[in-house]
């Protein structure tokens, strides 16, 4: 995995327009990463080529197939062209994925993405002579979101050839969460999943040292999501190994810190701004590590109660809990920094 045409060839309808308006691509000749419309090379795509015998992008599952190498011999895996290092019009070294029912689907995990893919397509590699191919993109709800027809594709030879490969792909501003490809004919071998990551540049960072607890528990913050001024998929601040059962608030401002504060250390230079309280809960007593903490930092940054949280901006936060047995009776989490998306 890297993160990172057709013979009478006749594009059908698209169909149906839900929500807001989709754009879609292909089938058009595909033999590098080049010949793709996405920024493929500018960072914030993900581009699977299959080449280490697995399918492990982050945030994608394919209920129907496998791995071509998985489980046919190398002389019937049809990869993308470039993948065997050279453009020669055949790829007898590379791999591709298979749908062994003549379909195959890629589906998107909002949550481990953070959100949904605005721009995902993929190449068809091989399948039976002068096949229509159907491909198909759904939103957030599952509804589809149109299809694209072809007439026509696929040569006389299952054997590594590559003009015959095809790029689909699609875009649309309110998520897809599923692509799927079908023929009409033979096995389907489709190659180069690529897909736009939601929130390329907001992975958080985390910084700063945690106060250990009373009782032991070392508090790890995190962020699960994509920090947005819009989306409108939740983004949480977290909050792990904490006292079972305290109360405590999330804070942040826009600068770091590191300075000594309550036994521990000030993560987040003032001024600084305070979150409602929570309860940690984890198991009943006695106290143990089990509480844990999450905020949806996007309902705070779309609520509009802070104008300073807009695109562009960085955030730096930190947890404060209640630790009675501590000498200053309060525990600290390390710290977390994250940009703001649009």
């Amino acid at each position: 995995m890297r993160t990172q045409i057709l013979r009478r060839a006749v594009l059908g309808a698209l169909l149906s327009l839900p929500l807001s308006a989709q754009t879609f691509h292909g089938p058009t000749t595909y033999v590098s990463p080049a010949d793709s419309p996405f920024p493929l090379g500018g960072g914030g795509f993900v581009l699977e080529d299959f080449e280490d015998g697995l399918l492990n992008s982050p945030g994608v599952t394919a209920p129907l197939g496998f791995v071509t190498s998985t489980h046919y011999g190398a002389s019937l895996t049809d990869s993308v062209d470039s993948d065997d290092g050279v453009i020669n019009g055949t790829c007898a070294n590379g791999d591709s994925y298979y749908g062994n029912t003549a379909i195959v689907r890629f589906q998107f995990n909002a949550l481990a993405l953070g959100g949904l893919p605005r721009k995902a397509g993929l190449v068809w590699t091989d399948g039976g002579p002068n096949a229509t191919v159907t491909f198909e993109a759904f939103d957030g709800s599952g509804v589809s979101l149109g299809t694209v027809v072809a007439t026509g594709q696929g040569d006389n030879t299952y054997f590594n050839t590559t003009a015959e490969d095809r790029f689909y792909g699609v875009e649309y501003s309110g998520g897809i969460s599923e692509i799927k490809i079908s023929h009409t004919f033979g096995g389907l071998e489709v190659d180069h999943l690529q897909y736009e990551l939601p929130c390329p540049t907001a992975a958080a960072t985390t910084y700063c040292t945690a106060k250990t607890s009373s009782i032991g528990c070392v508090p790890s913050i995190g962020l699960q999501g994509c920090p947005s001024a819009s989306s409108p998929t939740p983004c949480y601040v977290t909050c792990s190994q904490v006292i079972s059962n305290k109360s405590g608030l999330l804070f942040y401002g826009f600068a770091s810190a590191g300075a000594p504060f309550q036994g521990g250390f000030l993560c987040v230079a003032p001024p600084t701004h305070r979150t409602a309280l929570q309860t940690s809960g984890g198991n009943p007593p006695p106290d143990d590590c089990s509480g844990q903490f999450s905020f949806d930092f996007n309902a705070h940054i779309q609520s509009g109660i802070d104008t300073n949280l807009v695109p562009g901006a960085t955030v730096f936060a930190q947890y404060w809990y209640r630790d009675p047995a501590s000498p200053s009776t309060t525990g600290l989490s390390n710290g977390v920094s994250f940009g703001v998306g649009p």
